[in-house]
């Protein structure tokens, strides 16, 4: 059964996989793909109804049964540096995978009971019937109609009523559906092995930036912009991939090295902070190979990183010793710079906080200076 297709004709469609579905009036023929237009609705039809809405760029939205959603908007641009995906969600559930990266303008929105989710490289999933969000993998953030917004992170379920938090422990016993989120996983692992599959078939082509003169086409804009959206559309095909699959992983590194180069710095600053997500990756996966790659390019380029608080990206506690002082050879050349953020704050409050971390060494940032920076 096709779940997914490549999407290169630029346009996005909607296949119905189970059961009954309709495109506005028109009933759907199961695996038969229909064309999407902006405003289009689409409905799914009673028990195990599920439909499939295939994005331009790869990218992914299932719906289950009882749903229904209409189109806003969608666009992108020729060298997918601008991708705009934007629906309503009016009933019960679906489920995103948005594969791609998403620069400054671009947005991938799902507006459901006044409340929008703009999400960037996300999984995530939306239960009206249950009355929760929840993001599987990076963050999405959630703005109601009375403008309060928040970011919600990974395992971290959110309930949509109450604009609050749930506890983990009370999400999993009276929230969770765990039949949908099993069908989910499953279908989101076919389309990573079959987006890999594609990518690995053509492999060498994605790495073809070794053979051009990256300075050269730095001392040229035609040339610098030329050689951009070539990156830039090689780098799409692997924004996906996590460490699991190393060889892919690098190359996607490889390619973000070298697109950061030949970027405004406008560009810059999405790439150079979206690195730390990667960071974030290799460090749950405790392949620490990749740190050789990743550290030089956030110290090369730590004058376009955010404000960065380590904790939301991963757990100091579990990094080894060794591994440890593999970062201490890179960061200490950032701990001036972490310093400096800190000393921006212009909150009076804040800063007294941070200067009383080191005697109540119960901040998490403090545990990144006396074990990384501090020897």
């Amino acid at each position: 059964m096709k779940f997914f297709s490549n999407n290169i004709d630029r346009w996005s469609y909607v296949v119905l996989l189970n059961w009954e579905a309709k495109l506005n009036q028109d009933f759907l023929v199961i695996n038969n793909r229909k064309l999407l237009s902006v405003w289009d609705k689409v409905r799914t039809i009673w028990k195990r109804a599920l439909a499939v809405l295939e994005w331009w760029d790869g990218s992914v939205t299932r719906l289950w049964e009882n749903t229904s959603i209409e189109i806003k908007e969608m666009d992108i641009s020729d060298n997918l540096s601008k991708m705009n995906i934007w629906f309503e969600l009016f009933s019960w559930k679906s489920w995103s995978n948005v594969i791609s990266f998403l620069w400054e303008g671009s947005y991938f929105k799902e507006y459901f009971r006044d409340t929008e989710a703009a999400a960037r490289w996300t999984i995530f999933n939306i239960d009206l019937s249950n009355d929760y969000l929840y993001v599987i993998d990076h963050s999405l953030n959630l703005t109601n109609s009375s403008w309060k917004s928040i970011i919600v992170k990974e395992n971290k379920p959110f309930n949509i009523n109450s604009f609050d938090f749930i506890s983990l422990e009370k999400f999993i016993k009276s929230f969770k559906d765990k039949d949908w989120e099993k069908l989910n996983f499953t279908f989101d692992l076919q389309l990573f092995n079959w987006l890999k599959k594609q990518i690995n078939s053509n492999l060498d082509n994605l790495l073809r930036f070794k053979d051009y003169d990256l300075n050269k086409a730095l001392s040229n804009q035609l040339d610098k912009s030329k050689m951009y959206n070539k990156l830039l559309w090689d780098y799409q095909k692997l924004n996906f991939v996590k460490p699991s699959d190393w060889e892919l992983f690098i190359t996607k590194l490889q390619l973000k090295q070298a697109l950061i180069k030949v970027s405004d710095n406008n560009n810059k600053v999405w790439l150079v902070n979206s690195t730390m997500y990667d960071f974030k990756d290799i460090i749950d996966s405790k392949n620490y190979s990749g740190l050789d790659t990743i550290l030089p390019i956030l110290v090369k380029n730590k004058d376009f990183l955010w404000n960065i608080d380590f904790k939301d990206y991963f757990n100091n506690w579990i990094i080894p010793e060794e591994i440890k002082s593999k970062i201490i050879g890179y960061f200490g050349n950032l701990k001036n710079f972490f310093w400096e953020k800190f000393n921006e704050v212009k909150n009076i409050d804040i800063l007294e906080w941070v200067k009383d971390v080191k005697d109540k060494a119960k901040n998490f940032i403090q545990d990144w200076l006396d074990n990384l920076f501090i020897k």
